[in-house]
């Protein structure tokens, strides 16, 4: 019964609470359907699309050889812990999971204009309506930083 109370109560909380970033969210809307690059030796897709209370969830998938090597479960929106951001939580091929069940990578945002959004370690600028640039920071094991730049191409809107 306790469960059930703080459950509804949850639900309740959420169904009013107002997106923070909404305004941010809105200018995002160049974002929504699929994707495809070419990167790391092998070939990447994600698909976006918009949750009813305005949040852009995605399914990021990437390939080499022919062979399915990770997939990434994707959000920009806010997450548990109130932080706006890029959230990711990245899958083994056979759907274990990199982080643990309470952990995800965080790109925490930084500034958004008309054709680009900033995020700390990533950026994403959009180059017209079949087009966009990522720019991923990388951190390599002799620590040292490297930006991985990756040009998609829409696949289906």
């Amino acid at each position: 019964m306790t469960y059930a109370i703080l459950a509804l109560a949850l639900m309740v909380q959420s169904a009013e609470a107002e997106p923070v970033d909404a305004g941010i969210l809105e200018q995002l809307a160049w974002m929504e359907g699929c994707w495809r690059a070419d990167g790391f030796a092998g070939e990447m897709s994600e698909c976006w699309m918009r949750t009813q209370s305005g949040e852009l969830v995605g399914a990021f998938q990437y390939s080499a050889q022919g062979t399915l090597q990770f997939t990434e479960m994707l959000m920009i929106g806010t997450n548990a812990e109130g932080e706006f951001g890029y959230h990711v939580k990245h899958f083994n091929r056979d759907f274990t999971g990199w982080e643990s069940q309470n952990e995800q990578v965080t790109f925490d945002y930084r500034q958004i204009s008309e054709t680009r959004i900033e995020f700390r370690g990533l950026v994403l600028e959009f180059d017209g309506p079949h087009a966009f640039t990522a720019r991923l920071d990388m951190r390599q094991r002799d620590g040292s930083l490297t930006t991985e730049v990756f040009e998609f191409s829409r696949i289906s809107p």
